[in-house]
Parts: structure tokens; C-alpha cells; sequence
């Protein structure tokens, strides 16, 4: 049986009962007795019914999580996240993410997070920008999806730590990127990559980084293609120059995909790397590079388009190679060159060095081969040409060629001697058992006097009663017909062909 009782005279009541035996509870009431009392009733009431599994007990965890802040939900999200090995930084960018959507959506509890609600909160973003730089124009597709993708995973969160009934976001998806792109990467071709890396080389220090190291940098970006964050947390130790083939390391802490990765190296890279790791102590790391690389590229970039227009013989010539987007951030079709360009470099070398798709797909480090193919392989106009040079060249045909092939006499024009019939006979004659232009005979070897005794009556040579060589039966004789047939062709047809034959054999008219 409920109790009530008072702390203070004028104090509100406060309820105690059994949740379970051996189990009490104290809830606050009200200042009224009566109001007191009933609540009491149903408390005891509710507490049997769940004994008796009548209600189910995920309701009260249901109600617990909608009293509670959306802050707490998230709160709790990000200790989650920690737990399972994700980065700090990345944590943080869904807790501000998610944080700045539910200010915008106006949500102080679960059931205050709507379809309609995010979509308008985005809509918001679409407009206004999502930070300082983009509020001129607006953040992009992209961006939107970066938001959508961190309060989708907070409602999924909710649903499967069971502090909610339902994901209600599962059915939104996201916007089609292709519509607006505004930060697509470029591939820098192999005259751009030495010049940025001989540049670097003899730079000053930019943001603690020296010139040597930077070089080196880039080179092992460009020959590996490896991401900044995996790069950073390299040590010498990752390093292993005696494997065949020499190695990289990437740990599982660090890799994108959070597994380890073994990337074989260039033995050209190697004899660069080994006298430089060679000084530095195990534990730190192999390069010290800041937070944001791209102003190390962009540093080095800028100075070395500045050399290059610097050696121009004249000011029309460093005119033109101002107006062109060698080396310049920034080419013609919007596309950057910042440091995560140096792996579409790599991997646009991988491709068009004629790898297999297999092969560049596990050098990337990637899921499938669309995404190495699709977003970082990039077609140089040098790669086009190239292959537009294989295809084989395609020759006009001549009037006098398709006269010619309209009469059966196509080889005449590339060996005059196929089209002339008094050439092909004097080759027969010369030649014994060499058949003509329609030689119908069987083939026997009939000698020197075979095409001197030969008759001809009209169209048909025969060749009767002459001995056979080497024949010890005297008085036996073989027969042999020579036939020379001549297409049936109608009258015009004749006046083409013999002029055809004329102009492409000249020495047919003395036969």
C-alpha cells in the first residue's frame, strides 16, 4: 500500500510505494491531498501491472528519454563515439554538426525531430552558409549532405540505444552533388609536380615546416597516396626499406577505413628516404606537419608559378604563361590543386601508366573501382592524344579508285603489272605451270615446248600431243587446256575496264 507524507507543514506531499517487492520508490506529488492520493493509486496500480508484464517496460525507458534534454542525448552520443576508437576531431565535428541542426529544427526533445523540421533546417544552411566563407553564396550540396549525414546518425543513434520508438530520418536522403560542385580536385601533370617539388626544396620555412622537408613530403604524398592525417602519423618505425618490396605502414588507428595498410614504395623513393629518416629518433613523427597542409602547397604552388613566369626572355611571354593555369591553384574549370590533390595525382599516374583496374583499385586503398575510375582518375589531354595517335589513319578514296573496284580491277593502281593482261600472259609464258588471269589446266610440268607449240583458237590456248618429260613410254601423250575466261560484262562495263586499264597500264597497248 502507497504512503504520503509531508517533509514540511506547508510543503507538497511526497508518495512512496513498492516497485517491486523489496523495492520502494519516492516521487514528488502535489500540495493537494486528494490530487496526492490519486496519483498515488495509479503509481501502484501501473508498478502491479508491470509485475505482471501487462505494460511493457521499454515505455517507461521511452518516456525517460523524451523528459530528458536532446544536449544529454548528445552528450552521450559523443562518449559513445570515443569509446569505439573514433578520432577526437572527427566527434567534435558531429557534435557541432548535429547541435547547430537542432537549433536550427528548434528540437528540445526526441519527439520535436521531424522530416519536415530538418528539411527546413537545411533549406537554412542551403541559403545562409554553414560558416563565415560560404555566407556570400551559400554552402553547397555537399555541405548540406556533410549535416544530414551527422543528424542521421544521431536519430540512429537514438533508435538502436533504444531511447526511441523509431529512426524518423531513415527515409531522407541526400542531394545530388553533381548539381553543385565547387571544391572538385585536379591531377598535376609530371612537369607541374617537379617544378612544386624543386621549389619546395629550396624554400624558406612555412608554418615550421623547411623547404627539404616539405620536398620530401610531397614525394612520398605523390608516391604512395597517402592521406594527410595518415601521413602526419607516420614514424621512422613505419618504414621498412629492406622488405622487397620496401613498405609504408599505415596503422589501424589512423587509416580511413581503420585497418592496417601495408603500401609498397618506389625503390627510387627509398634510396631518398633512407638517409632522411636516418637521424630521426623512433617515436616522433616522421614529419611535422600542421593542421591544415593546404597552405604548405599552396606556399610552394605560388612560388613556383612566380619562377617560372620569372624566366620568360620577354614581357609577351610572361604575359602568356600569366594568362595560362600552370602551376595556378585554381585551372579554368574551377578544379584545385591543394594537398589532397597529390593522391589524384597518384592514382591519375597509376591509371595512366596502364595499370590494371584491380591493381589501382588496392593500390588507392579503395572500396570499389568506381570511385578510383569516377572521382580520381583524371584524363590528361596528353592521355587523349596519345591514344587518338594508335587509331589507325584513314586514306580518301580517289575517282580513279572507285573506278577501279567497280570493275573488279582494284589492285591495279598499287602494282600495275595485276591490272595488265599482256604482262600476265608474258609472265605465264615465262614462267611455266604460273597460272594467268583465269588459268584452268592441270598443273603439269610440260617443258620448254609447251608454249611454243601451244595453239590458240579465240579465247583458248591448247597444248595436244606433246610428250611428257622423263617419260620412258614413248607414243603416250597427255593433254593439257589453257583457258583464259574472260568476265561477262555488259558493253559500258567494257569501256570503263579498258580505260581503266589504259591509264593504269600504259604498255598494254603494244599487245
Amino acid at each position: 500500500m502507497a504512503s504520503i507524507y509531508r517533509r514540511r507543514k506547508k510543503g507538497p506531499y511526497y508518495i512512496t510505494y513498492f516497485v517491486r517487492p523489496g523495492q520502494r520508490k519516492t516521487v514528488k506529488g502535489c500540495k493537494d491531498k486528494a490530487a496526492t492520493e490519486a496519483l498515488a493509486r495509479k503509481l501502484e496500480a501501473d508498478a502491479m501491472l508491470r509485475r505482471e508484464g501487462v505494460i511493457d517496460p521499454k515505455n517507461d525507458r521511452y518516456a525517460a528519454a523524451e523528459a530528458k534534454p536532446l544536449k544529454d542525448h548528445l552528450a552521450d552520443m559523443v562518449v559513445a563515439l570515443k569509446a569505439k576508437a573514433v578520432t577526437v576531431k572527427q566527434a567534435e565535428t558531429v557534435e557541432a554538426r548535429v547541435t547547430h541542426m537542432l537549433a536550427l529544427c528548434k528540437a528540445e526533445h526526441i519527439s520535436q525531430i521531424s522530416p519536415s523540421a530538418v528539411q527546413g533546417a537545411l533549406g537554412t544552411i542551403r541559403e545562409a552558409g554553414a560558416s563565415k566563407q560560404s555566407r556570400k553564396k551559400g554552402a553547397s550540396l555537399q555541405t548540406c549532405n556533410h549535416y544530414l549525414r551527422a543528424v542521421k546518425q544521431f536519430t540512429r543513434w537514438l533508435w538502436r540505444d533504444g531511447r526511441a520508438r523509431e529512426d524518423t530520418l531513415t527515409h531522407l536522403s541526400g542531394f545530388n552533388v553533381q548539381l553543385d560542385r565547387r571544391h572538385d580536385r585536379r591531377a598535376l601533370t609530371d612537369e607541374e609536380l617537379a617544378r612544386l617539388i624543386q621549389e619546395a626544396e629550396r624554400g624558406p620555412v612555412v608554418r615550421g615546416m623547411t623547404g627539404p622537408d616539405r620536398a620530401i613530403l610531397y614525394q612520398v604524398a605523390v608516391g604512395t597516396g597517402l592521406r594527410a592525417n595518415e601521413l602526419r602519423n607516420l614514424v621512422p618505425g613505419s618504414f621498412d626499406f629492406d622488405a622487397d618490396p620496401p613498405t609504408v605502414t599505415v596503422e589501424a588507428a589512423y587509416s580511413k577505413h581503420r585497418r592496417k595498410d601495408v603500401q609498397p614504395i618506389r625503390r627510387d623513393l627509398t634510396g631518398l628516404l633512407r638517409p632522411w629518416i636516418k637521424g630521426k629518433e623512433v617515436a616522433q613523427p616522421a614529419f611535422n606537419m600542421p593542421d591544415k597542409p593546404v597552405k604548405l602547397i599552396l606556399a610552394d604552388l605560388a612560388a613556383a608559378r612566380e619562377a617560372r613566369i620569372a624566366e620568360a626572355r620577354s614581357e609577351d611571354e610572361q604575359k602568356q604563361r600569366r594568362q595560362t593555369t600552370f602551376l595556378a591553384y585554381q585551372d579554368a574549370a574551377n578544379r584545385v590543386a591543394d594537398f589532397h590533390a597529390l593522391r589524384h595525382t597518384y592514382i591519375s599516374r597509376l591509371v595512366a601508366s596502364g595499370a590494371n583496374i584491380k591493381v589501382a583499385q588496392e593500390l588507392a586503398r579503395h572500396s570499389s573501382p568506381t570511385l578510383t575510375l569516377g572521382r580520381y582518375a583524371h584524363v590528361q589531354l596528353v592521355d587523349q592524344t596519345r591514344a587518338l595517335d594508335v587509331l589507325p589513319s584513314i586514306e580518301p578514296i580517289r575517282a580513279s579508285d572507285a573506278a577501279l573496284a567497280a570493275t573488279g580491277m582494284e589492285d591495279v593502281a598499287s602494282d600495275p603489272s595485276k591490272g595488265c593482261p599482256a604482262r600476265s600472259a608474258r609472265s605465264a609464258r615465262q614462267r611455266p605451270g604460273t597460272p594467268g588471269l583465269a588459268l584452268n589446266c592441270q598443273e603439269r610440268e610440260l617443258g620448254s615446248r609447251t608454249t611454243e607449240e601451244a595453239k590458240t583458237v579465240g579465247n583458248t590456248a591448247t597444248c595436244q600431243d606433246l610428250p611428257v618429260p622423263n617419260n620412258g613410254e614413248r607414243g603416250r601423250t597427255r593433254t593439257c587446256n589453257l583457258r583464259f575466261r574472260r568476265p561477262k560484262l555488259y558493253p559500258i562495263e567494257l569501256r570503263a575496264r579498258a580505260s581503266a586499264v589504259k591509264q593504269a597500264c600504259p604498255a598494254s597497248q603494244e599487245v
